[in-house]
C-alpha cells in the first residue's frame, strides 16, 4: 500500500477566519479535500508553545483554552495589524498567517509527494495591501508563488461547474458568503471566461463569531442575571476567567449549530456551572437583526450592479454560518429569489478555486492601512520542536524509528470499521520558528510517496456519505455483542473484544411488520420476525442519538446509547427500561466502546476533551477519566489479558493511556481491524480494492484482491459462517463479499436497487453469512452466498429522523438491531 507514482495536482486553499480548507484536484480529475486531524476543516487558530514555535489547528484550540494569552483564534481578522502578540512574543501578522498556510503545505505534500499549482482565495473587496500580505505569507509557508482568486468567483464557479447549475452567458448571480468572521455579498455576471465581479460589499465584523457573541449576551441577560460571576465571563481579565470565557463561547457555538438541526438544546455555562435551555426561536430572535443587516448589504449590491431581478438566475449560499435556517428564509422573503444551499457550504469556495479563473478583480475596494509586505526578522531554530501539528520540522516518515515492541496479537475479537482515513507522519518542512517570507522557490521534481485520500466520486455521493456518515462496528461475544455503523460529524468508531462468531451491523431505519403487535406497535420478542419492532426506550435523549452499543449487565443484555445531550444511558435491551446513566462528559460523545473484561462489562467513551473508562453496572463511579487525545481510535478490547485500544500509531493501555507498543496502519478509505486466521489484521479499501495488512509494518499480507470498477460507498469486515469476510457496496448498489483468507470473491454478488446505501455489516443469520445494508430508506438483508435479498426493506427512518447509529445484539438467542435516530429515539428491531 505504500508505493505510488507521483501525480501532479493542483491545490486550492480557502484561508478563512475560523477555518481553512484545502481542496486537491489530481491529474486524473479526481477532487477531494485534504484532511487535517481527520477533518476537512483546519482551525485557522495559532498558539505559541513553550518552545517558541507555532501550533496550528485543533491542537492550537486545545492549548488556547489553557493559555489564552498565547492564542490567536482568528488571524484573518488581524490582517490590517502590523503584528500579533502571542504571550510575550510579538509576531508579524504575515508570519502568523504563514504558520497556518505552512500546515496546509506540509499536509498536502504528505498526501501528494509534492506541490503543483496553488490557488489561494481572498475576499473580492480586499485591496492590494491585504492581498500582498496573503501572497507573502504563502511564499513564506513554502507554497511558492500562488494565484489569488476572489472568493465569490470561486463560489460561483463551484455551483456552475461542479454542481451543474445552469447560468447562461450574460446572466447574473449573487453570492452570499457568511463565514465565521466576515460577510460578503457579491453580484457577478457570467462571461465566456468565467465570472466578472459587478459589485461587492460586506462587513469585516459580521459573521458566525458575532452571532455567537449575541447569543452569549442573550444568555447573560436571561440566566441568573444577578450572579456577579457573569462579569468574569463577559469581560474576563484573569487567565482562569479567560479559560472559562473560551469554554463558554465554545458551548454557545455548538448549541447554535445543533439548533440548525433541532428545535431546542441544552448547554452548560462554565463558572456558573448551570445548564441552560436554548430554543431555535430564541436563536432566531437574537440573530435576526444581524441577518437583516446582511440583507441590506445584499440588496445594496444588487442595486449597485445595475441588473434587473429577472437577470439574476442564482443566489448561492456559502460560508458555514449560512446554513442557519433563518438565513435562507429571510433571503427568500426579502429578495424574492430562492437561495441555492448545499450540505457543506464551508467547502464551496475552496473547491471552486480549482475551476475559477485565476485572477482577482475588485471593482469596489475596501480601504486598508498602507502596510508594506511584512517580513519577520530571522529567528533561531529551536532546540526541540514538539511533534504534534507543528508548522516546524518533523521527523520524516522514512526516518529510523526506535526499536518497538511487537504489536500484541488479538485474542478472539471482532473490531469495527473506521471510515476516517488514517493520516501518516508528516514530512519535514523548512526550518525556523515561524515561516518567514522568502522569494518564491523553484518548483522541485515530483517524488514518490504514499497515495493520499481516494477522491470523493461525485457531489451526490458526498452528500450521501455526509448524511450516512463514518462507519463504526463492534463485535461482541456469542451473539450478545455488537457491531455498529455510525454516521455523525465524521466521528470515528470502535470495536470491542469478542468471539469470532459474533456479528455486527449498522443501520438506518424504523418501520416493520408489527405481526401480533400490541397497541403501541411493539411485537413480543418470542413472536417477532424480521422487521418487527420489539422495544422502544421512552424519552431516550434530547437531540440526536449519536452512538449505540450492546452489552451485558449481570447476564442481562443491555443497550448503551449516547446523545447530543452528552449523557450515556444503559437500558434493558428487551424491555427498554433504563438501568443507569453516565454523566461525566461535557461535550457530545464522539466515541463509545463496550466489551467484557475480567467478568464485567466495561465502557470506554470520549468527547472532545475527556476520555472515560467505566463499568456498565456502575456508571456513576468511573474507573478513570483523563484528558482526551487527538488520535483516531480503531479498536478497543483485550490483548494479552490487558484492556487496550489501538490508535493511529500506538497500542495503549485503556485505563491509563500508557503506550504499550507501536502500530502502523496502511493508508485507506475504509479501515477495520479484524481477526483473519487467528491474527488481528487491518482490513480496508484502497483505490476501490480490498486489502489486508500487517498491524506492525503496515505492509499488505496475503493475495491481491480484484479492483472494483466503481467507487466503494460502504464497507465492513468480520467473521461469519466460519470465514473471515469483507463486504463492499459500490455506487450502483452492487453487494460483494470477499474471503479475506484467500483474497477471492465469496458467493454471488447482490444488488440493492431500492435505496442509496450508506453502510453495510457482515453478520451471521441462521448459520449463513449475511450482509445488513443501511440506506436512505431503511434496512435490507442479503444472503452473501446466493446474493439474494432476505425479506423486504424495513425500519424506515428517513429525513430529519434518520438513524445516526445502530448495533446488532441478541436477546435469548434472538438477533436484534438497536437503532438511535436524529430526533432522539432509541428502538430495537427484530432481525
Amino acid at each position: 500500500m505504500s508505493n505510488s507514482l507521483p501525480r501532479p495536482a493542483s491545490i486550492s486553499i480557502d484561508f478563512g477566519t475560523s477555518h481553512t480548507v484545502a481542496t486537491i484536484r489530481r491529474a486524473d480529475g479526481r477532487v477531494h479535500q485534504q484532511l487535517f486531524d481527520g477533518s476537512p476543516q483546519l482551525p485557522s487558530a495559532v498558539f505559541m508553545n513553550d518552545e517558541g514555535g507555532p501550533v496550528v489547528g485543533a491542537d492550537a484550540v486545545h492549548s488556547g483554552r489553557r493559555k489564552p494569552d498565547r492564542y490567536e483564534p482568528n488571524p484573518k481578522r488581524r490582517i490590517d495589524d502590523a503584528s500579533i502578540l502571542l504571550g510575550e512574543t510579538e509576531i508579524p501578522v504575515t508570519s502568523v498567517i504563514a504558520a497556518v498556510l505552512s500546515r496546509v503545505a506540509r499536509e498536502c505534500e504528505q498526501t501528494l509527494g509534492g506541490l503543483g499549482p496553488v490557488t489561494v482565495t481572498v475576499p473580492a473587496a480586499w485591496g492590494p495591501t491585504r492581498r500582498h500580505v496573503v501572497a507573502d505569507a504563502a511564499a513564506a509557508a513554502g507554497l511558492g508563488r500562488v494565484d489569488l482568486v476572489a472568493e465569490p468567483v470561486a463560489a460561483a464557479s463551484y455551483f456552475v461547474e461542479t454542481l451543474a447549475v445552469d447560468v447562461g452567458p450574460g446572466s447574473g448571480v449573487v453570492v452570499y458568503d457568511l463565514g465565521g468572521g466576515t460577510f460578503d455579498a457579491t453580484v457577478l455576471r457570467r462571461s465566456p471566461d468565467g465570472f466578472d465581479v459587478l459589485a461587492v460589499d460586506g462587513a469585516d465584523d459580521l459573521g458566525g463569531l458575532d452571532f455567537d457573541q449575541a447569543l452569549a449576551e442573550h444568555l447573560a441577560a436571561s440566566v441568573q442575571t444577578d450572579d456577579e460571576r457573569w462579569a468574569r465571563l463577559t469581560a474576563p481579565t484573569e487567565p482562569a476567567d479567560l479559560r472559562h470565557r473560551t469554554a463558554f463561547m465554545e458551548e454557545v457555538r455548538q448549541a447554535k449549530e445543533r439548533l440548525s438541526r433541532s428545535a431546542s438544546t441544552e448547554l452548560t455555562i462554565p463558572l456558573l456551572d448551570v445548564d441552560a435551555h436554548l430554543t431555535r426561536d430564541e436563536v432566531e430572535q437574537v440573530c435576526k437583526p444581524l441577518v437583516e443587516r446582511t440583507l441590506r448589504v445584499t440588496q445594496g449590491v444588487i442595486r449597485e450592479s445595475g441588473l434587473a431581478k429577472e437577470q439574476i438566475t442564482g443566489l448561492f449560499l456559502v460560508g458555514a454560518a449560512s446554513r442557519m435556517p433563518l438565513v435562507a428564509t429571510l433571503l427568500h422573503r426579502e429578495i424574492g429569489i430562492a437561495p441555492a444551499a448545499i450540505e457543506q457550504p464551508e467547502l464551496a469556495v475552496s473547491e471552486g478555486g480549482l475551476v475559477a479563473r485565476h485572477t482577482v478583480s475588485s471593482p469596489v475596494s475596501v480601504p486598508s492601512p498602507a502596510l508594506p509586505p511584512q517580513t519577520a526578522p530571522p529567528q533561531a531554530t529551536p532546540a526541540a520542536v514538539p511533534a504534534t501539528n507543528q508548522t516546524m520540522p518533523l521527523p520524516h516518515q522514512s526516518a529510523p524509528r526506535p526499536p518497538s515492541q511487537p504489536t500484541p496479537q488479538a485474542l478472539p475479537a471482532m473490531p469495527g470499521p473506521v471510515t476516517q482515513p488514517h493520516q501518516p507522519s508528516p514530512p519535514p518542512h523548512p526550518t525556523g520558528q515561524f515561516p518567514q517570507p522568502a522569494p518564491p522557490p523553484a518548483k522541485g521534481p515530483w517524488i514518490k510517496s504514499r497515495q493520499g485520500v481516494t477522491a470523493l466520486a461525485a457531489a451526490a455521493v458526498v452528500v450521501v456519505l455526509a448524511v450516512g456518515a463514518l462507519v463504526a462496528f463492534q463485535f461482541l461475544p456469542e451473539g450478545e455483542g455488537e457491531g455498529t455503523i455510525a454516521g455523525d460529524d465524521g466521528a470515528t468508531e470502535n470495536a470491542a473484544d469478542a468471539d469470532p462468531s459474533a456479528e455486527a451491523v449498522e443501520e438506518d431505519g424504523d418501520g416493520g411488520s408489527a405481526s401480533a403487535g400490541d397497541d403501541d406497535g411493539l411485537v413480543p420478542l418470542a413472536q417477532a420476525v424480521q422487521g418487527d419492532q420489539v422495544a422502544a426506550m421512552a424519552q431516550a435523549h434530547v437531540g440526536a442519538v449519536t452512538q449505540v452499543r450492546t452489552g451485558q449487565v449481570d447476564g442481562v443484555p443491555v443497550a448503551v446509547t449516547a446523545g447530543e445531550d452528552k449523557v450515556i444511558r444503559v437500558w434493558d435491551l428487551a424491555t427498554g427500561e433504563e438501568l443507569g446513566a453516565f454523566r461525566g462528559h461535557k461535550d457530545v460523545v464522539e466515541h463509545l466502546s463496550v466489551f467484557e473484561y475480567d467478568g464485567r462489562w466495561v465502557a470506554f467513551s470520549r468527547d472532545y476533551t475527556t476520555d472515560a473508562v467505566w463499568y456498565l453496572d456502575d456508571p456513576e463511579n468511573p474507573i478513570n477519566t483523563r484528558e482526551a487525545g487527538y488520535d483516531t481510535i480503531y479498536w478497543v478490547g483485550v490483548q494479552d489479558d490487558t484492556p487496550v485500544y489501538i490508535s493511529d500509531y500506538d497500542v495503549k493501555q485503556l485505563y491509563t493511556g500508557a503506550v504499550l507498543g507501536d502500530a502502523d496502519l496502511s493508508y485507506s478509505d475504509f479501515s477495520v481491524l479484524t481477526d483473519v486466521d487467528g491474527t488481528l489484521r487491518q482490513v480496508g479499501v484502497y483505490d476501490n480494492s480490498v486489502f489486508v495488512s500487517d498491524l506492525g509494518s503496515g505492509e499488505p499480507v496475503g493475495g491481491t484482491f480484484d479492483q472494483l470498477s466503481l467507487e466503494v460507498n460502504a464497507f465492513s469486515a468480520g467473521t461469519a459462517a466460519g470465514r473471515p469476510l469483507a463486504v463492499t457496496v459500490t455506487g450502483d448498489g452492487a453487494v460483494q463479499a470477499w474471503d479475506l483468507a484467500t483474497a477471492e470473491p465469496y458467493g454471488a454478488a447482490g444488488q440493492e436497487l431500492l435505496q442509496a446505501v450508506t453502510g453495510v455489516q457482515v453478520t451471521e443469520l441462521d448459520g449463513k453469512a449475511a450482509a445488513v445494508i443501511v440506506g436512505d430508506k431503511g434496512l435490507s438483508v442479503f444472503d452473501l452466498e446466493t446474493g439474494a435479498q432476505i425479506g423486504t426493506t424495513f425500519a424506515a427512518h428517513t429525513g430529519e429522523g434518520e438513524i445516526r447509529s445502530a448495533s446488532v445484539g441478541a436477546v435469548d438467542g434472538h438477533p436484534v438491531v438497536l437503532v438511535g435516530t436524529a430526533d432522539g429515539l432509541v428502538e430495537v428491531w427484530s432481525l
